[in-house]
């Protein structure tokens, strides 16, 4: 039996692996999907998503996520993402957990090194009733219900990866966000499991009787070998790296959906927790300015949106002008020549 391990502080502003997204963007490339819509305007390149030992800012991640959200268009295709999630995309953490002793102290392996893994939830394992929640997450707005069904489905195909040599011991699954029955169902045949919305709190409640049985892989010297690489991946993830202000500026503007008005200096300032005085302070200081980094925000944005065909007075209004002839000047501005002329 491990001895018992104390589980650190989520930190929301540590770095994540790449792997993760980079195998998400290796899926849709299989299914004939470009995926340059997914990266536009996080700032994730090629390069970055070839080399596994990228971090990228949760900011990032969720830019990412907000474009695969828009494209795909299923309020709950977080379930599908988090099914693609395995250990091995957790990078160290992947590597020490199915090397713990029993299921019970690999849950606490992964609760002791929580910060390595992609969830921007406060979780919790009471490793006597079998009941793991989330509490939080609410800072990720419109795409917290995506977030919650991905690390779901995550964890309950992580339970069955746990319990592949024997019966599984899930019971159900409770979600903290209302839902109708008939959209229910899909959780249910998705997850396995008995499905209820609108919970206190997001809970997957698993027997705790099965949890003191033999992990198949356990190995006390890897667990003791990986353990400091852990450690030392842990600090790196968490340490706080420069702040790049302009990365941070478009990755926040990457992120605006499709709903409410273009993002002004304040809102883009109120997001990242700072004064709009303090954020234009910032640019300038990396010889950058907002009215640029949003103009160019903006021009990609109304090309995404010109191909879906949507009207030009929609999209005037999306990206804060009052009205189309606005708009089309400032396409003429970023293009040469008028919107009409890139309708596809």
């Amino acid at each position: 039996m491990l001895p018992p391990m104390s589980t650190p502080a989520l930190t929301r502003q540590r770095a994540l692996s790449i792997l993760a997204v980079a195998d998400l963007v290796t899926w849709q490339l299989s299914l004939g999907h470009d995926p340059a819509p997914l990266l536009a305007g996080t700032g994730i390149t090629q390069a970055a998503l070839d080399n596994p030992e990228t971090l990228i800012t949760p900011l990032q991640e969720q830019a990412f996520f907000q474009h695969w959200l828009q494209r795909d268009g299923r309020p709950d295709c977080g379930l599908e993402v988090g099914a693609r999630y395995r250990l091995m995309h957790f990078g160290h953490l992947g590597l020490i957990v199915p090397h713990a002793a029993t299921r019970r102290d690999a849950i606490a392996l992964f609760l002791r090194f929580i910060n390595l893994s992609y969830t921007h939830f406060t979780p919790d394992f009471d490793l006597h009733t079998g009941v793991m929640t989330l509490r939080g997450g609410e800072h990720l707005g419109p795409l917290r219900r995506f977030y919650l069904d991905r690390d779901v489905a995550f964890a309950v195909g992580l339970v069955r990866e746990f319990f592949k040599d024997g019966a599984v011991p899930l019971l159900r699954v409770c979600f903290d966000y209302p839902l109708p029955p008939e959209s229910g169902r899909r959780y249910e045949q998705a997850l396995g499991v008995p499905v209820t919305f609108g919970a206190p709190v997001t809970e997957m409640h698993v027997d705790p009787r099965h949890l003191d049985e033999a992990m198949p892989e356990a190995n006390a010297l890897l667990v003791r070998m990986l353990q400091p690489q852990c450690e030392a991946r842990e600090a790196q993830v968490v340490a706080s790296q420069p702040v790049n202000w302009t990365a941070r500026v478009q990755t926040a503007f990457a992120q605006h959906g499709d709903q409410g008005p273009w993002p002004e200096a304040g809102d883009i300032a109120q997001k990242l927790r700072c004064s709009e005085r303090t954020l234009r302070r910032h640019l300038a200081e990396e010889g950058a300015h907002f009215q640029t980094l949003s103009d160019t925000a903006r021009s990609q944005r109304a090309t995404q949106w010109l191909s879906r065909t949507a009207p030009l007075n929609d999209i005037a209004a999306a990206l804060g002008y009052s009205e189309a002839a606005a708009f089309i000047r400032a396409y003429k501005r970023w293009f040469g020549r008028p919107p009409g002329q890139d309708r596809r």
